[in-house]
């Protein structure tokens, strides 16, 4: 399988696990990134690989069957450092984690209503409380955390697990001994400008 070929099978893979969380949030999910692997397979630039180490640990832990394509396209991939640029999160935490939109209106492909990307956490990880206008489904794809929404006290989170976090609902992660790799999506008001810790 090619590289590009694995990468617009991960988005399928990504379509089909949105399809299980039976919302109207994943339902348009799944069914934006059916409509771009729907069409001619578009060659991608290299992408950016920021946390090799941190990668390969969380992908040998419980992976889902989409790890296998988000593995082998990880060379497309165009990771970047969660909230760095902007300054949007404190440089010790964002230096620890990394982001990439795979579709959306500032994503790898274009899509101007639904953001879906991937999410990576290292090991020993306090992503502090945040909140954002955006309707926000996690999938657990592979390693370990812990979550808390609503100032609820942290609980285990695993590979295959769906963490849902309604508009404005604040929300943290973290991590011990195991990083770990997300699914997530954005549906509703999918504005960046909307997002802010209050942690």
């Amino acid at each position: 399988m090619t590289i590009t070929k694995a990468f617009y099978q991960m988005l399928d893979d990504l379509a089909v696990l949105f399809d299980v969380e039976n919302t109207h949030g994943g339902d348009a999910a799944a069914n934006a990134l059916r409509s771009i692997t729907s069409k001619s397979h578009l060659p991608l630039p290299r992408g950016h690989d920021l946390m090799p180490d941190v990668e390969k640990q969380a992908l040998d832990i419980d992976p889902l069957p989409v790890c296998e394509h988000i593995e082998h396209a990880m060379p497309l991939i165009d990771w970047h450092h969660s909230g760095l640029a902007d300054g949007r999160i404190r440089e010790n935490i964002a230096r620890q984690m990394a982001t990439v939109e795979l579709i959306g209106p500032d994503g790898m492909i274009m899509h101007e209503t639904v953001r879906v990307g991937l999410f990576m956490q290292s090991a020993n990880v306090d992503y502090v409380t945040r909140e954002h206008a955006a309707e926000e489904t996690f999938i657990m794809l592979c390693g370990s955390g812990m979550w808390s929404q609503n100032n609820e006290p942290l609980a285990p989170r695993k590979s295959g697990d769906y963490i849902h976090h309604p508009s404005m609902m604040p929300h943290v992660s973290v991590t011990y001994d195991s990083p770990f790799i997300a699914a997530w999506r954005w549906t509703g008001d999918i504005g960046y400008d909307k997002y802010s810790l209050t942690g």
